[in-house]
């Protein structure tokens, strides 16, 4: 029988190979050219994970160095978890993409998902939510999931603004698209699907997230983040913030100016849309759970779901969870304050990600950084044989 590998975290120094070093020195440059503070990079080649570093400080003012075992808050790469949790659900029968949402039909009934005016909510499907066309639209009061001072003030209501307000406060008002007809991006139909696994379930969304995909793929340590600083769990690193507006009012409503990333959002609340912490590697298990290979790793979803996942379903050929798609080539961004990732299936068999703790000044974190990676890999002349993955905890 095969031996036992002993789990282990993994270190800087596990990548550091002279055969990587291209790789190293176009991250650094990225590093250098969006003066990211801290970021960490993974690289899976043929579904083995072959490269797993961190870059800068994990923590600046104690100089932290990052390590592959550093947790990142991911942003919207939380959707991609979402949407593969909602296929995993329609892939065992549970649910299909076309049950309605809403109404005596649909998913979420009852409080507080009455009081609907508009009879058009009843025609959202999932597919919907998970496409970004159930027709809800930014421009007359902004994203919902982030106004937490309109809502109260709008509908009377006490902080801390809680999900069950944001959904009444949506409901309640126009909606101005008929579902499946036109793209609008929502962070609130994402937080919905939480709603709609949950109920689906019977669970709490993160708890049967984390019980039925990520602990049975050797991913144990992705949580959804907390808001403040006092927040942060073991390993999470610090987030930095250089945009000009980096001081706004807190979420919860003490009146109080704070820091960006630590308390002008509610993440919890944010949780299916946007709220996860995890390693580079973490997201690497992720991805090859779904890439459309399974060389090493068998796709826990139908060849038919990952199709529909990438090309799109219905008129609006949209992808499910993935933010785009280019032939071979499917991405998905993600950035809050103090937060840029962008996670990467690319083609020749190549994955790949980056998260930083930084909001740049300037420049484009998602362009800047896969020019970068991609030049580096193409300058690999030979890969690690050993598998990443099978040693690390």
């Amino acid at each position: 029988s095969a031996p036992l590998i002993k789990r282990t975290s993994l270190t800087n120094e596990m990548s550091n190979l002279p055969a990587l070093e291209p790789v190293d020195s176009m991250v650094n440059r990225v590093m250098r050219n969006l003066r990211l503070t801290g970021a960490t990079v993974a690289v899976v080649k043929d579904e083995k994970l072959v490269y797993a570093k961190g870059f800068g400080y994990a923590d600046k003012e104690n100089k932290v160095a990052v390590e592959p075992y550093h947790l990142f808050r991911i942003g919207s790469v939380s959707k991609l978890v979402t949407a593969i949790a909602v296929l995993k659900l329609v892939n065992d029968g549970e649910i299909t993409l076309d049950d309605y949402v809403f109404g005596e039909k649909g998913i979420l009934k009852g409080r507080p998902y009455d009081n609907i005016k508009n009879q058009n909510i009843y025609r959202i499907k999932v597919k919907h939510l998970l496409n970004h066309t159930a027709g809800w639209s930014l421009i007359t009061y902004g994203d919902p999931m982030f106004i937490p001072h309109k809502v109260h003030n709008m509908d009377k209501v006490n902080y801390p603004i809680e999900f069950d307000d944001v959904i009444k406060f949506v409901l309640k008002r126009h909606l101005p698209y008929r579902p499946g007809t036109r793209f609008e991006y929502s962070n609130f139909g994402y937080s919905l699907l939480g709603r709609v696994i949950e109920e689906v379930t019977g669970d709490d969304y993160e708890e049967w997230v984390q019980d039925e995909i990520l602990e049975p793929n050797g991913i144990n340590k992705m949580q959804i983040a907390g808001s403040f600083e006092k927040d942060r769990v073991k390993n999470e690193v610090k987030y930095y913030d250089y945009s000009p507006d980096n001081q706004q009012l807190s979420f919860n409503g003490s009146g109080n100016k704070v820091y960006k990333p630590y308390g002008a959002d509610d993440l919890e609340m944010l949780g299916p849309a946007g709220g996860w912490l995890a390693t580079g590697v973490d997201l690497m298990r992720v991805l090859v759970l779904v890439d459309g290979y399974s060389r090493r790793y068998k796709d826990i979803l139908s060849p038919e779901l990952i199709d529909k996942m990438v090309n799109g379903v219905g008129g609006v050929k949209r992808p499910l969870g993935w933010r785009s798609v280019k032939g071979e080539h499917w991405w998905r961004t993600g950035t809050l304050s103090g937060t840029s990732a962008l996670l990467t299936r690319d083609s020749n068999g190549y994955s790949w990600v980056i998260i930083a703790n930084t909001t740049p000044r300037r420049g484009s974190f998602p362009s800047t950084s896969r020019w970068a990676i991609r030049e580096g890999i193409k300058m690999v002349k030979s890969w690690p044989t050993e598998d990443l993955f099978e040693i690390s905890e």
